[in-house]
């Protein structure tokens, strides 16, 4: 290899190293901050070095997009709000996520006020919706008797996210239950449109599922009548 080729060429050599590491980057913020940086010294190797003004246009090009995007994640990031029980909900669940793609997320799906027997879901069948009960309690059963009661903070109908389609255990509302629900097929978008925030999902949904597993390990057969953590 021409060693002109790596001494002469070390800016441009960084330039592309930057870029890579970007790719790895799993928060927004660092992915862009990276690009903008493997961008600047593209702009001054192709400036410099090469006298290459279309690249220099290009990488500059670059440079403002990815400003103006961490503009707009700053922006909404001061301007998210949330209530007490989204609150609860983030730092439970969502602390892999900024402000504002919390809000976002949050903004997809939508809080309920859920009455007694109102079923979340049915043993065999597609859930319509995945669940987070902030509030409440909720029956699980399975082949029509009790597994157990389920207290809030867990999602219901996560587990045929992760499985095939389907749920394990018909759960129904005992009571009252405050909850947020989102449409399963904008779940499933988020796999393309924002890997990111499904990434940050999936891990909540196995620290809920560990969670159900220790709960239902602590007693025993898994079958008893209490209330406790975990869901169906």
């Amino acid at each position: 290899m021409d060693i002109t080729f790596l001494t002469e060429g070390w800016m441009g050599h960084l330039s592309y190293l930057l870029l890579v590491l970007s790719m790895l980057m799993r928060r927004m913020l660092w992915l862009r901050l990276f690009v903008i940086a493997s961008a600047c010294a593209g702009i001054a190797f192709d400036g410099l070095w090469l006298a290459n003004w279309v690249g220099v246009f290009w990488q500059a090009l670059l440079v403002l997009v990815n400003l103006a995007e961490l503009f707009i994640l700053w922006r909404n990031d001061r301007r998210a709000v949330f209530s007490a029980e989204e609150a609860r909900f983030r730092a439970a669940f969502l602390g892999g996520l900024s402000p504002g793609q919390a809000r976002s997320l949050l903004d997809r799906g939508r809080w309920e006020r859920l009455t007694s027997g109102a079923v979340l879901t049915r043993e065999g069948q597609t859930p319509e919706y995945l669940t987070y009960v902030d509030m409440g309690e909720v029956r699980i059963e399975s082949r029509g008797r009790l597994v157990r009661v389920v207290a809030g903070g867990h999602f219901i109908g996560e587990m045929s996210l992760m499985g095939d389609d389907k749920a394990v255990a018909t759960t129904i509302v005992q009571g009252e239950a405050s909850v947020w629900r989102i449409e399963r097929a904008k779940v499933e978008r988020l796999r393309e449109t924002s890997p990111a925030t499904m990434s940050v999902l999936e891990a909540a949904f196995a620290r809920d599922m560990r969670a159900k597993i220790v709960f239902q390990n602590a007693q025993g057969t898994g079958t008893g009548n209490g209330t406790g953590q975990g869901a169906g």
